[in-house]
């Protein structure tokens, strides 16, 4: 067959360009995403963050965002994304590009709870994420009205129960809550029955209990000792596998009798399970870094704060651990959100 010229180039010339083309084509696109992996960041990240602004949730990522700028060399942008039990969070997250430029504050609620807790979930935790580290932890305290519920320890609490079953009302941040999950996996241990009282925010419930219109209450570490200080409340026992170094005369549940009741709140950051494993390298790494630094445990102090680091390579356990608790404690209490 004849050769033929089309604009002064021959027809075999021709198209031997245009099957060339895509293998070209190809090549560049791959080059491309090798190089802004290389390069990355070359734009502000952001991490999202499940609650509002001001919350314990939000100051600690506040101050781990301030020293990852300064490692990744862009500003790191906090994003307040609340509602939905940390759910709206968790959904924008899972849904956007795995390029390493979003990622997720994440704790019990995203993590371990809600898969088990809502009917619909979009997302799932074990397959949507992939762990960055573990910003840190703090120790939620059992805390007590003494003129409503007159003891000083676990002992004393699950004797009194015992005698007046359904009596002891205890307060919590509304069904599914991790408040309400702890309190059900302890009273299921302890063999004790308690009164379930839900809340809609921090503020009712802590005037209700410093009133003594509910009896006891498990919360934040930061939130109660204060309270507890000025002998509003007393503390009878805190969640975190040793005595936290905020409140060491505080005994643990570990401790007072219940082995499995390790169970401090928790905040990791978490990337899509997409992410380039290079890029997931340089964020683990910096995340690692900073949380080993002891100038960040320093400023943590302030906020009845620890860190916590988790080497990659443990994360897995951690998490299959935690989320065989927490699905336990959501059968327990026998709650379910639509």
């Amino acid at each position: 067959m004849q050769d033929r010229k089309i604009h002064g180039l021959s027809r075999r010339t021709l198209l031997g360009s245009a099957l060339a083309m895509p293998f070209v084509s190809g090549t560049t696109t791959l080059a491309m995403a090798q190089g802004a992996v290389q390069a990355y960041p070359t734009r502000s990240p952001r991490i999202v963050v499940p609650f509002a602004a001001g919350g314990p949730t939000d100051v600690l990522t506040r101050i781990a965002a301030e020293r990852a700028s300064a490692m990744l060399g862009k500003q790191l942008v906090v994003e307040n994304k609340g509602g939905a039990g940390g759910n709206i969070a968790g959904e924008q997250v899972a849904q956007a590009e795995a390029d390493g430029y979003t990622m997720l504050v994440a704790g019990q609620s995203i993590l371990a709870i809600n898969k088990a807790l809502y009917k619909k979930l979009s997302y799932d935790p074990a397959v949507d994420f992939a762990y960055v580290g573990m910003l840190g932890v703090i120790a939620n305290v059992l805390l007590v009205n003494p003129s409503a519920v007159p003891v000083h320890s676990v002992a004393e609490l699950i004797a009194l129960a015992k005698k007046k079953p359904g009596d002891i009302a205890y307060a919590s941040n509304g069904p599914g809550s991790l408040t309400h999950l702890t309190t059900a996996l302890f009273a299921k241990q302890a063999g004790i029955e308690l009164l379930h009282v839900p809340y809609q925010g921090a503020a009712p419930l802590m005037t209700d209990l410093i009133a003594g219109r509910v009896g006891m209450t498990f919360t934040a570490a930061s939130a109660a000792l204060p309270l507890v200080r000025s002998g509003q409340l007393r503390a009878i026992a805190v969640t975190t596998g040793k005595r936290s170094r905020f409140t060491p005369e505080t005994p643990t549940l570990v401790e007072s009798g219940f082995p499995a009741l390790d169970m401090p709140t928790w905040f990791g950051v978490v990337a899509r399970t997409a992410t380039p494993q290079p890029i997931l390298a340089r964020l683990r790494t910096t995340f690692g870094d900073i949380t080993a630094n002891p100038d960040y445990a320093k400023a943590l102090e302030g906020k009845s704060m620890e860190p916590m680091p988790i080497a990659p390579d443990a994360a897995d356990a951690f998490l299959d651990k935690e989320r065989k608790l927490w699905v336990e404690a959501v059968k327990i209490a026998g709650v379910s959100i639509d």
